[in-house]
């Protein structure tokens, strides 16, 4: 859907096909990162979002009765996003916003359609759809993406592979109401609830919609040995989870504190840890679970999938209108495939740590109960502890500086984001109406900032009417100035130049995904033309 998103921005012609029936209808990903929200903003949507969910939830560990430690998952200190927080709402809420974005548009999602076949050669793909009836519809497209899950048929049929393995732990999941147990307190709504106790771990989150809370639990009672749960890894759950088995897994962790009810979806489910060897094989490109899954550790899973898409979706739009040199689509795989093995590497240790320090043995439980309890209230309310974790969780931090798509100018800028890095939000005006800086440069074309006043740029005039004549609509020339002027983007107050670096004049190139593509200091064109005849000087020739 955000990959759909981006396309249709472009004007892009495409199809969406999907094997399923109907969208998600339970809550599945429950967090919203702010990176994700800042690369909605260009189509109206991180507002709607922000409104279905909870932006102002708090976290609350309870080691023991009576022990808690408690913090905020807003107000990380971070000023350069509009989205300082960890927005929890449900997947079935975001798929809703972004599947309404596009139904305005014109876009239809083919349901009940699957690939069935896949064959490449040179100069495009044959595939074949087939819908419910069997029948099958035979298509010559050019590129194909595989945004089909963990079990990616794309995947498969263009014989890529998917490397890595399966923990062996059994969690539990529901969205249900909770009760308190007669004498127990009420959970504190607004808060996202973590009981390590003696025989299991709970992890209990505020949704509001479908139910109130989301139960993750996960019972140590009864542990088999290593080699019959490895053995049992890989089965398939036989059974659908009952209310009784999740009762008893969040007893096991609370201590019998809390009373589960009204379920309205319950499920088993096992994590992996997996990722493609490649996430392009030709015409063909994956992106999203067929990519990459791990564990929820973080909330990181819908969120990096969805900005695969952004990565992936200005790159083809531009390759396919003709605009861009077709070596573009190779900075994909090169930019979102170290982020994935990243995220793995990452999930993987802090889960095994999890799992570690969850263990129902005496001694371990000895330590969370009187060592733990004491340090986590410490760690999680130190400021730049928090605003490290934050860069990290919320993705802000996720930057391309070693692809080949991205350049460091001369003059060097001393202060700012690097080449690569996710342009920061500052507070602006245009043309008198109050704005931002993100939502104003991302937008479906490379957007040139030229920093500093009139006088100094208008001796470029002659290179700028070269720039805009050669690239047209893919590029748009956007100035930032501290005096007001017609079109130009005011920083009166300076923030925006400071986190620019910018203050004695700078030249940024932005990318239709956030990042910075060029920079340098001063007023040179000179390498902004050299990235632009690299990229889109020489045009696809892909039929």
């Amino acid at each position: 859907l955000a990959l759909a998103a981006q396309l249709r921005s472009f004007d892009v012609p495409f199809r969406i096909v999907d094997r399923s029936l109907d969208r998600a209808r339970e809550s599945r990903a429950a967090a919203v990162q702010a990176r994700t929200l800042e690369l909605l903003q260009p189509y109206g949507l991180a507002d709607a979002l922000v409104a279905r969910g909870n932006a102002s939830a708090n976290l609350e560990l309870h080691f023991a009765p009576g022990r808690t430690a408690r913090t905020r998952l807003a107000d990380f200190g971070v000023t350069d996003t509009r989205f300082p927080f960890i927005l929890f709402v449900s997947q079935s809420e975001t798929e809703a916003v972004l599947g309404e974005h596009l139904a305005e548009r014109g876009v239809t999602i083919e349901r009940g359609v699957e690939l069935v076949e896949l064959v490449r050669d040179a100069d495009g793909i044959d595939v074949v759809l087939r819908d419910l009836t069997g029948a099958d519809e035979c298509v010559r497209v050019r590129y194909v993406v595989g945004c089909d899950g963990a079990h990616s048929a794309v995947r498969k049929l263009a014989g890529l592979t998917f490397q890595g393995d399966a923990y062996l732990q059994n969690f539990m999941l529901g969205d249900v109401e909770l009760d308190a147990a007669a004498g127990a307190e009420r959970l504190a709504p607004d808060t996202v609830h973590s009981f390590p106790g003696r025989w299991g771990v709970a992890m209990i989150f505020p949704l509001g919609r479908p139910s109130t809370w989301r139960v993750i639990a996960m019972s140590t009672r009864e542990p088999s040995s290593r080699m019959e749960r490895a053995a049992d890894a890989e089965k398939p759950i036989a059974h659908e989870l009952s209310l009784a088995e999740l009762q008893s897994a969040v007893d096991d962790a609370t201590g019998g504190t809390l009373v589960v009810r009204d379920p309205v979806w319950m499920t088993h489910f096992r994590l992996h840890h997996r990722q493609a060897s490649r996430y392009r094989a030709g015409r063909v490109f994956l992106a999203g679970d067929a990519a990459h899954i791990h564990s929820p550790v973080g909330g990181q899973g819908m969120n990096t999938g969805m900005q695969d898409a952004w990565n992936l979706g200005w790159k083809l739009a531009l390759v396919v209108a003709g605009v861009a040199n077709a070596r573009l689509l190779d900075t994909y795989e090169e930019e979102r495939w170290p982020v994935g093995q990243a995220l793995l590497r990452y999930t993987d240790r802090a889960f095994d740590m999890f799992t570690r320090a969850m263990s129902s043995n005496a001694l371990v439980a000895w330590v969370r109960r009187a060592v733990v309890s004491r340090v986590v209230p410490y760690v999680i309310t130190r400021e730049p502890l928090r605003r490290r974790a934050f860069d990290f969780v919320s993705e802000l931090g996720i930057h391309y500086r070693a692809s080949d798509a991205v350049t460091e100018g001369t003059p060097a800028l001393e202060r700012g984001p690097r080449a690569g890095e996710r342009l920061p939000d500052a507070a602006v005006t245009l043309d008198g109406r109050a704005t931002t800086l993100q939502r104003e440069l991302l937008a479906p074309r490379v957007q040139l900032l030229l920093c500093g006043d009139a006088d100094t740029w208008r001796a470029h005039d002659d290179v700028l009417a070269r720039v805009a004549s050669r690239y047209g609509s893919a590029i748009a020339v956007r100035r930032l100035d501290r005096s007001p002027a017609p079109g130009v983007l005011v920083d009166a107050a300076g923030d925006a130049h400071t986190r620019l670096g910018a203050e004695h004049g700078a030249v940024y190139l932005i990318r239709p995904d956030g990042h910075v593509a060029y920079r340098c200091a001063g007023t040179s064109l000179d390498g902004v033309e050299r990235w632009l005849e690299k990229w889109l000087g020489e045009k696809s020739t892909d039929a």
